[in-house]
């Protein structure tokens, strides 16, 4: 009889270990499996989270090279009239009224560009640099800032014109931009012109014949 015990029990002990064995598979199995697919569904949100990140950015550049294009237009005008740019505040104009009313209009035209097309670009040093343009010029335009100096206002200003415009370039290329420069002031007493402290070639201004 004890020999029947122990073999009934020996073959329970086997059953009870197949099944829990078993038990114990599956759930690992399934653990496994669980695992599995929450990190491919953390992964493929990943990838999308990335890939709507990287279309924004796409988007971004692509409207901040539309922006700059259309403000180097608004530049553009406002650099064929700058000569006239002292006149604006005077009540009796150097050159011709006609040259200091375009003059004027192509200065309300950059300005306006600082409410519409400057949004579109995201580069916080960009839209800083077009802000400090638009006050020198209407600090010269309007306020008279460096009348004293009418040839060397026009140039610095002109300068940090072409700064603004190299600026703009690298914006519409996606690369990053030029060091920053300190605007010129236009009521110091110095003759001197203000240059960008970079000698690179492309701060050259032809209307200086530099």
């Amino acid at each position: 009889m004890t020999d029947w015990t122990d073999l009934i029990s020996q073959a329970l002990s086997a059953l009870l270990g197949t099944v829990v064995g078993g038990a114990i598979t599956v759930l690992v199995a399934r653990w496994q499996t669980a695992k599995t697919i929450n990190a491919q569904t953390q992964l493929a949100a990943e990838q999308h989270a990335a890939s709507v990140q990287l279309a924004r950015a796409e988007r971004e550049r692509d409207n901040s090279a539309a922006a700059a294009k259309l403000l180097l237009e608004r530049l553009a005008d406002l650099y064929a009239w700058l000569p006239s740019l002292p006149d604006v505040a005077l009540e009796n104009p150097r050159l011709s009224e006609h040259a200091r009313v375009r003059c004027a209009e192509a200065m309300e035209s950059v300005r306006r560009g600082m409410f519409t097309e400057l949004f579109s670009i995201t580069d916080t040093e960009m839209r800083e640099r077009y802000r400090v343009l638009v006050r020198l010029v209407y600090d010269a335009g309007r306020r008279g800032a460096g009348g004293q100096r009418p040839e060397r206002l026009i140039r610095d200003v002109r300068s940090y014109l072409r700064y603004v415009q190299v600026s703009l370039g690298f914006v519409i290329d996606g690369e990053p931009l030029p060091i920053h420069e300190e605007p010129p002031i236009l009521d110091r007493d110095s003759p001197a012109v203000w240059s960008p402290s970079s000698s690179s070639v492309i701060w050259s201004d032809p209307a200086d014949g530099s």
